[in-house]
């Protein structure tokens, strides 16, 4: 006589995409409705934060898919912030992060250090991110305080003018990393991810090209050249991360430390905000999603983290895998 499957039980407040559902019904999850009265359900999980209260009667067998003040890295000002404070406290472990300023508020020493880089070095390239654009929308590079405009609040960032390429296309990296605890802190990093290419060979003097300097897939996906065979990167504008890594070893590259400084910067960068969560926090998880993009001295550089809360339909479509 067979054994009747035991279902854990999930509620969320929106239609889970497609790979969301799947990796869970494949954990022998099922969905209730976001109603559902009883207490009997294991996991919560929403697009937007719990209230005190949802946190305060979370019952031992369930589990929240945020933590209470988890999002200090997942807002482009309150990242830089952070991230400059912990240079200055903890030195070079920090220097990961490019050089940033939260505008308006910053205005003034930002004012300063551009004007003192560009009597020293000359023209130098930045790149301005609106706090309220979603994704790499309104994202403009500049190099003469004349480009800069901006009408809230901007973070602005000195530019990586030298990424590594592949077939003359920049790329960056989005990985995942899973925190179930901050006390004490424990981080999964997925060995997989998406590699995003620009649909335009890189040249660093034509600022205004963004299918040359973004790599945004909602953007490239309507680039002239998106359906084109290009080099070395093929049609479309995504690879998996382990593709690259298999181009990496068709190209007798070492890659290994690279790894490791990148599992260093997601763990350097999660434990900012270890001392805001409540040590109460047990009953949670928080999904975070990290762009990473490497220079052509093979160096990591963070550009941010984000909250995920679900993943796009269409996240790994248009991968070679």
């Amino acid at each position: 006589m067979s054994q009747k499957t035991a279902w854990l039980l999930y509620k969320t407040d929106q239609g889970l995409p497609q790979l969301l559902t799947k990796a869970l019904q494949q954990g022998q999850f099922k969905e209730v409705s976001e109603t559902h009265k009883q207490d009997s359900w294991n996991l919560y999980w929403k697009a937007c934060g719990f209230t005190h209260s949802d946190y305060r009667n979370v019952k031992g067998w369930q589990i929240l898919n945020h933590f209470p003040k988890g999002n200090t890295i997942t807002r482009k000002d309150s990242l830089a912030r952070c991230l400059k404070r912990m240079r200055m406290v903890h030195g070079a472990v920090y220097n990961f992060f490019p050089v940033s300023f939260n505008l308006p508020n910053d205005y003034t020493k930002f004012l300063s250090y551009f004007t003192k880089i560009q009597n020293k070095k000359g023209k130098q390239v930045w790149i301005c991110k609106p706090q309220t654009y979603l994704g790499e929308g309104g994202f403009f590079c500049f190099n003469s305080l004349s480009d800069l405009l901006y009408d809230g609040s901007t973070v602005v960032q000195r530019y990586i003018d030298d990424p590594y390429l592949i077939g003359g296309y920049k790329f960056d990296l989005r990985l995942y990393a899973v925190v179930t605890s901050y006390h004490p802190l424990r981080i999964y990093v997925h060995h997989d991810g998406l590699v995003r290419f620009s649909t335009e060979k890189y040249v660093g003097s034509m600022l205004h090209n963004k299918f040359a300097h973004l790599t945004n897939t909602s953007i490239n996906r309507n680039g002239p050249n998106y359906n084109l065979d290009k080099e070395r990167v093929g049609a479309g504008c995504k690879w998996t991360v382990s593709q690259l890594r298999a181009y990496f070893q068709q190209c007798s590259i070492d890659d290994r430390l690279a790894w490791e400084r990148i599992k260093h910067m997601i763990s350097l960068t999660i434990l900012m905000q270890a001392n805001s969560i409540p040590e109460s926090a047990k009953q949670c998880i928080e999904l975070y999603g990290f762009d990473i993009i490497l220079d052509r001295n093979f160096k990591t550089v963070a550009f941010r983290g984000e909250f995920y809360s679900g993943f796009g339909k269409r996240l790994f479509s248009g991968c070679k895998c």
